[in-house]
């Protein structure tokens, strides 16, 4: 595979992987899997598994996160992640008003972009990390450097949010026909499984 379609390649997975995180809502776990993953990503263990890391891939990982603009990204999503939020907090509240909906949902976006913007930056740098290798970040790097490159990475926000979207239906078709496929399939070698 040319230089070019594996670097392209491996943006797609890392705009797949976004869509996937859990600030885009888009990831169905379990409540153990949330507090691991909360765990393994609080800001001190960022730093502390960081410098664990080989110095130079996260130099290159800082590097590509920089310009992969995970701010940039959230902010893109914030439409997506206002109706998640507003939802909720109407969801658990029924007697709120329009305004402190409102007024919840304005302190959140506030929160997430102006003080936590570091954190999901540093959290990108490790992940990445703990994804590629050094050469893999470089080969993106260089890709990005390009003119169908930098197009490409200009289109990963959109392509990540429009990805995260999909995500419902995983959760309310996909998983529940293969829930019902899988007790049909026991039930026809005689074991009742309740779902």
């Amino acid at each position: 595979m040319p230089v070019a379609a594996r670097t392209l390649a491996f943006a797609a997975v890392i705009a797949t992987l976004s869509a996937l995180a859990p600030w885009g809502g888009a990831r169905a776990q379990g409540a153990g899997d949330a507090a691991a993953a909360a765990d393994v990503m609080a800001p001190g263990r960022i730093e502390e598994q960081l410098k664990a890391q080989d110095p130079a891939t996260v130099a290159a990982a800082r590097v590509f996160a920089k310009s992969y603009n995970m701010s940039g990204m959230v902010q893109k999503s914030a439409p997506f992640l206002v109706q998640s939020v507003d939802h909720e907090v109407r969801t658990k509240n029924p007697g709120i008003t329009d305004d402190q909906a409102q007024a919840f949902v304005s302190a959140f976006l506030a929160n997430l972009f102006e003080d936590n913007g570091r954190t999901l930056e540093e959290a990108a740098v490790l992940t990445l990390t703990e994804i590629m290798n050094k050469d893999e970040l470089d080969a993106l790097i260089q890709f990005q450097s390009t003119p169908v490159g930098a197009s490409a990475l200009k289109k990963m926000p959109t392509l990540s949010a429009r990805l995260a979207q999909i995500m419902p239906l995983m959760q309310t078709y996909v998983v529940p026909q293969a829930m019902k496929a899988a007790q049909a399939q026991m039930r026809k070698d005689g074991v009742e499984v309740k779902i």
